[in-house]
C-alpha cells in the first residue's frame, strides 16, 4: 500500500501529457460562409460548408497562413486563412495577421497522405493520382487574401489623430 501515492502521481503525469495532444491546435471561427476543401486551393473538391461565425479547430496553416487545415462539424479540410479568425489577446483577429504571434503551427500538404487519412470514403478519392500531379502551389492566393495583413497591427500610441476641421 505504500506505493499508492507513486501510482497516483504517475497517473496524473500521464494524464497531463495526454492533455497536451491539443497543444498544436487552436479554436477558431469562420469569418464568412466558408467552403472546406480537400486541399489548399479553390480548385480542390469541396467536402463541406460552414456558415459565418461557426466554430472550428485550426490544426495548422501553410507558410504565409494562406490556407489552414481545419476541422468542424465532423469534417477535416482546408480553408482560406484570410477568412479564419481566432481569439488573440481577448479579441477576434484574422489568422494571417496574428498567427505567428500566437504560434499557430506551420504545416505542409501531401495529397496522397492527407486524402488517405481523411477521404477514403469520398467519391473523388479515386482521382487521387490526378490531384497528386496538380501543382496547387501555383494556383495563386486564396479567396479573400490581401498582402497587407500587417495593417491590422495598429499601435494605439501611433494611431493617426483625426483632423477636426
Amino acid at each position: 500500500m505504500k506505493n499508492r501515492p507513486i501510482v497516483y502521481a504517475t497517473t496524473l503525469v500521464l494524464i497531463a501529457f495526454a492533455g497536451e495532444g491539443h497543444a498544436g491546435t487552436n479554436d477558431g471561427y469562420s469569418g464568412v460562409n466558408l467552403n472546406i476543401r480537400s486541399g489548399p486551393s479553390a480548385r480542390f473538391p469541396a467536402v463541406g460548408r460552414l456558415p459565418a461565425g461557426s466554430s472550428l479547430t485550426i490544426h495548422g496553416c501553410l507558410a504565409r497562413y494562406t490556407w489552414c487545415d481545419v476541422s468542424a462539424s465532423g469534417v477535416r479540410g482546408w480553408v482560406s486563412g484570410a477568412h479564419v479568425q481566432f481569439v488573440h489577446e481577448a479579441r477576434r483577429v484574422y489568422v494571417p495577421a496574428y498567427a505567428a504571434q500566437a504560434e499557430i503551427p506551420v504545416v505542409t500538404f501531401n495529397v496522397a497522405g492527407y486524402w488517405h487519412d481523411y477521404y477514403r470514403d469520398y467519391g473523388f478519392y479515386g482521382e487521387v493520382d490526378h490531384w497528386s500531379d496538380h501543382r496547387w502551389e501555383n494556383d495563386g492566393n486564396p479567396p479573400g487574401w490581401r498582402d497587407n495583413w500587417d495593417d491590422d497591427h495598429i499601435d494605439p500610441e501611433n494611431e493617426p489623430v483625426p483632423d477636426n476641421d
